[in-house]
């Protein structure tokens, strides 16, 4: 994750100001990927209490996210990651993390 950041804000310089980079860090996003390895409730639910939206992330909202990023409402961002995680990477909230 901190390679992933370091490098966008190193392209970002690098292709500034004409090109703007940016990158969308997801978390548990309801995909098909993730039902191989969350496939039942047992699984699934302690990902959804973990985050502090209490569900995951469907792909409309990652979709929606690179939207933004790529609109002239992201038009002054570059260097940035967007966390589009419902919330679990809030700093300190001693969180329980579920044992997959």
């Amino acid at each position: 994750k901190a390679a992933l950041a370091h490098y966008t804000r190193l392209a970002a310089l690098d292709l500034c100001p004409r090109i703007r980079v940016n990158a969308i860090a997801p978390g548990s996003i309801a995909t098909s990927a993730l039902d191989i390895v969350a496939s039942n409730d047992e699984l699934r639910a302690p990902m959804e209490k973990a985050t502090p939206l209490r569900r995951l992330g469907e792909p409309d909202e990652i979709a929606a996210a690179a939207v933004y990023l790529a609109s002239p409402a992201g038009a002054y961002l570059t260097g940035k990651v967007l966390e589009v995680d419902g919330g679990i990477t809030f700093p300190n909230l001693d969180l329980p993390i579920p044992d997959l």
